[in-house]
């Protein structure tokens, strides 16, 4: 299984709109005591990596409670809102529509710049390698409507699908000759999934689905967040970014590849190319000074230049320690 490093530049602020994403993270904040924090709309899990029962209470984020797994050491919500409560939140929510806005218009530039471009090379140069079988590609929960556009230069489906999008999304892409809905299963050769694994309630069953729509040797792209990351391990619940339900599932690199093992792919890559982490720490450190860095991280920030940073976040790349993680794994 190999993993990659990543070494062109970007920044939080590019991606991440300082004055919009506070304004979404309020509001989400907000909506999802409205929508989501009803005892009668709560249920415990188990870890949702792993399955293992065992665990210990990690923090509390906003009234909602996240555990560590004690076997793959990921992090999750327990007690976490159910699934019909969750649509709920995501049709009928003011977060919900501020979400989509934010990906599609207010970061859009940016995120076609350093991540959607990125994103479908890495998909042309997997399947030239590894996938086989299946005619279509398939993206779920689109929340970048030009990543048809790229998919569609490189002349490789016959189709393409968007399925489960936001309703606005979905008027965005229909427009471009895309077909909303579900493919007929094992008819998929590349099904991409960015940033959505850490919000289902139920990962497992998810990716279940996901692999029913490859054809045997297709190859789900997968992108989400990994608590093995650094800026994660140090803020832990102080991290500002992180808020429920969009982050319900902050899975560990282990946990990632039991999980990814257990609903029946094999995992081809397992990298996290991320390029922000010490930036958000330090970013994180000085909007708030409750924070408390672990002394080799403040050394680290205070006494270091930015080449040095630079290559510490290589070495976080390397060694699969950056939050940041994308997983390719091909339908047995």
């Amino acid at each position: 299984m190999k993993h990659v490093v990543l070494t062109d530049t970007m920044s939080s602020a590019a991606i991440r709109p300082p004055d919009t994403f506070a304004e979404l993270r309020k509001v989400s904040i907000e909506d999802a005591r409205e929508f989501l924090l009803h005892p009668a709309d709560l249920r415990e899990i188990d870890c949702p990596a792993c399955g293992a029962a065992e665990r210990v209470p990690a923090f509390q984020k906003h009234g909602f409670s996240y555990q560590q797994c004690r076997t793959c050491g990921s992090v999750y919500v327990s007690p976490r809102p159910t699934e019909p409560a969750l649509q709920r939140y995501y049709l009928e929510s003011s977060a919900a529509r501020l979400r989509v806005d934010y990906f599609t218009q207010e970061s859009a530039a940016a995120r076609f710049d350093h991540v959607i471009e990125s994103r479908v090379d890495w998909i042309a140069q997997l399947l030239d390698r590894n996938g086989s079988g299946g005619r279509h590609f398939a993206d779920y929960g689109t929340l970048y409507p030009s990543l048809f556009a790229e998919v569609a230069r490189l002349g490789r489906f016959n189709k393409l699908y968007c399925v489960e999008p936001p309703e606005r999304v979905a008027s965005l892409v229909e427009s471009g000759g895309v077909t909303v809905g579900w493919p007929e299963a094992g008819t998929v050769r590349a099904a991409s999934v960015f940033e959505q694994l850490e919000h289902q309630a139920a990962p497992h069953a998810f990716l279940e689905a996901i692999r029913d729509l490859l054809a045997p040797g297709g190859v789900a792209f997968v992108t989400t967040r990994t608590i093995s990351g650094f800026d994660l391990q140090t803020l832990w619940g102080k991290a500002p970014y992180i808020f429920a339900p969009d982050h319900l599932n902050l899975l560990s690199v282990e946990g990632l590849t039991t999980l990814f093992e257990s609903a029946g792919f094999e995992l081809i890559e397992l990298s996290t190319p991320g390029q922000l982490d010490v930036e958000m720490v330090l970013d994180a450190s000085r909007d708030d000074e409750a924070i408390q860095l672990p002394a080799f991280v403040r050394y680290l920030l205070d006494h270091r230049n930015a080449d040095s940073l630079a290559d510490f976040q290589a070495f976080l790349q390397r060694n699969r320690l950056s939050s940041h993680v994308r997983v390719a794994a091909r339908r047995i």
